[in-house]
């Protein structure tokens, strides 16, 4: 039989609400061949288990038995199976790479709009963070440990409302960290490969936790209960922000708390992803939009993936179907096209097009946003990181004034085109050098300012002119340059990952620098912000320019002299077109 026959036999036709299990094979010697039986079933008909881990992109070489033939995998798989197979009879999983017809569009379709289905039903799902080693051990010893906890302790913990003393008592004891760690360095160590583990940046592995009934992590032989590491995120994060002693911490907490801070990407990670459980466990409304932003910072292989992995945690009726044999124009298009039908608030989704004009996709309508490149740190501009949610519930910037008549726009030529409501205020007159993203260390970002700001300024009228939009043009300037943010004092949400930033007020004092030294301490200012640094990381790949009218701004990197700046109805910022043809524009991006 050839290997096209094998493969037809091995994937015979699912019918509707059936999938295929993956029977792996026991055995007691830890190198022999990987061997399973694959099965049809229904969703619901027998108990397994599904593997939530990532593919990688090398060439699958690595041979197991499937129904008695050869099949190649890939490493991270391979290592999985090994680890998963019991000694003393079969396994009973599902696992996406050898249960679905890899080479079968229609399969593929088919099998994919299930996988919520799939993973919800699931009696447990298994996070597999590959190969471990001695420091991964001791970490996934130590997130195990939560076990040791009485159940009312475990329950204050996740409900967030303030945990005494004798409870925090408790959770240390249960650490084994009655006066700190003699395992400091290794915990910390072992907890860091496994907050770097590329299964934190897939966009799927969202879908696979969110929607679990029941998780653990695995990570070689070792594993601990996913309900441990939640609760370890939280008691983190509580320890954090509530100090219990007025009079100092006890070392303990000060050890653990140094501990944290070396490895708070986990927790806050674990934290949002449990926060996006419970939205789906209890029907409150999530839609596409919220997701993309949610998820910004996540990868997929396959493009078409940034929007399909979504569509099972949403609550709205999604006008798309999976299907790959669409373009990414189509997916992207149908995507973006929903996402502004639905909004109610304003062009909201239209901040999703990034400042990435020299790589995103050519063949894409200038309003579609590249989805798949939104996850590069190049991509952040003014409605990403740091305050992107917080401008869906209440915009920093409102260049179209809460517009009360605004109505989603229109599409047409085949929905390539977008019409929308707006008024071109000026033209782009003069432009200053892109400013590059910063380097690490804080002299050399200071440095950066300092000359990217020296260049922007020779554009500038002189000090005393008076600026088009009130007051002098070289406040104007430096709260062009600033974003009009105020740099210090922010109102920071404990625990929050969306910090709020703050409009600098009228007649603040410092604002505008008048000397050297002032100016020095608006630099320093960008620079010494804690995260989210939005000057500094808003700054990158950005250019100051001057309108004809004598207006400031701050545009791509790909704008040009003669671009319109215009106000769209509904639009928070000032958007930046280029005429095209028959009275048509590209849009460039936000001011």
């Amino acid at each position: 039989m050839n290997q096209s026959a094998n493969l037809l036999q091995r994937y015979r036709a699912l019918p509707d609400g059936c999938i295929r299990l993956l029977s792996l094979q026991p055995s007691a010697n830890c190198d022999a061949q990987v061997e399973c039986h694959l099965s049809p079933a229904r969703i619901d008909e027998r108990p397994y288990v599904a593997l939530s881990y990532v593919w990688g992109q090398e060439v699958p070489i690595y041979g197991i038995l499937v129904d008695a033939e050869e099949v190649h995998v890939r490493s991270n798989l391979h290592g999985a199976l090994k680890e998963l197979r019991l000694t003393d009879r079969p396994r009973i999983l599902w696992v996406d790479s050898i249960c679905i017809n890899q080479s079968d569009i229609g399969e593929r379709n088919h099998q994919v709009r299930q996988m919520g289905a799939i993973f919800s039903s699931a009696t447990q799902v298994i996070v597999w963070l590959g190969e471990g080693d001695d420091d991964t051990d001791v970490a996934i010893d130590f997130v195990q440990a939560l076990s040791k906890l009485d159940p009312g302790t475990a329950r204050r913990i996740v409900e967030n409302n303030g945990l005494p003393w004798e409870h925090r008592e408790r959770v240390f004891l249960a650490l084994g960290m009655k006066n700190g760690h003699d395992n400091h360095d290794r915990i910390v160590g072992g907890l860091t490969k496994l907050m770097d583990h590329v299964w934190w940046k897939r966009v799927w592995t969202v879908q696979e936790i969110v929607l679990a009934r029941v998780a653990s992590l695995r990570c070689g032989a070792k594993s601990a209960s996913w309900s441990h590491l939640s609760q370890l995120a939280a008691f983190a994060l509580e320890v954090s922000h509530h100090n219990t002693l007025g009079l100092g911490r006890p070392m303990v907490e000060a050890v653990f708390d140094e501990m944290t801070g070396k490895v708070s990407r986990l927790y806050v990670a674990t934290g949002a992803l449990n926060d996006l459980s419970y939205r789906v466990a209890n029907g409150l409304d999530i839609n596409l939009e919220q997701m993309v932003w949610q998820l910004l910072t996540r990868q997929v292989t396959d493009p078409l993936d940034v929007i399909y992995a979504l569509l099972g945690l949403t609550t709205e009726k999604i006008i798309m179907e999976i299907d790959y044999g669409k373009s990414k124009k189509q997916v992207y298009r149908s995507a973006m096209k929903d996402m502004l039908e639905r909004n109610r608030v304003g062009l909201v989704p239209l901040h999703f097009l990034q400042d990435c004009y020299l790589e995103r996709d050519p063949t894409l309508p200038s309003w579609v946003p590249d989805f798949g490149i939104l996850h590069s740190f190049k991509t952040i501009n003014l409605a990403t990181s740091g305050i992107g949610i917080a401008l869906a519930l209440g915009p920093l910037y409102n260049a179209s004034l809460g517009d009360a008549g605004w109505s989603p726009p229109k599409l047409l030529d085949d929905d390539d085109v977008l019409e929308m409501e707006g008024v071109s205020v000026d033209e782009v007159r003069n432009l200053g050098d892109v400013c590059p993203r910063f380097p690490m260390g804080w002299k050399r970002q200071e440095a950066q300012l300092r000359v990217v700001f020296d260049q922007w300024r020779k554009l500038v009228p002189k000090k005393e002119e008076e600026y088009i939009g009130g007051g002098s043009v070289i406040e104007a300037f430096w709260r062009t340059v600033t974003f009009d943010l105020l740099l210090t004092d922010r109102d920071y949400l404990a625990g929050a990952p969306d910090r709020r930033d703050i409009r600098l007020p009228r007649g603040a004092a410092g604002m505008h620098p008048t000397t050297a030294e002032e100016e020095a301490e608006v630099r320093e200012g960008i620079v010494d912000a804690p995260p989210p640094k939005t000057v500094l990381e808003k700054l990158g790949e950005r250019r100051f320019f001057v309108t004809k009218a004598g207006y400031f701004g701050l545009g791509p990197a790909s704008m040009q002299a003669g671009d319109i700046v215009c106000v769209l109805r509904g639009g928070f910022f000032p958007t930046l077109v280029r005429p095209a043809t028959n009275d048509r524009y590209t849009m460039v991006g936000e001011w």
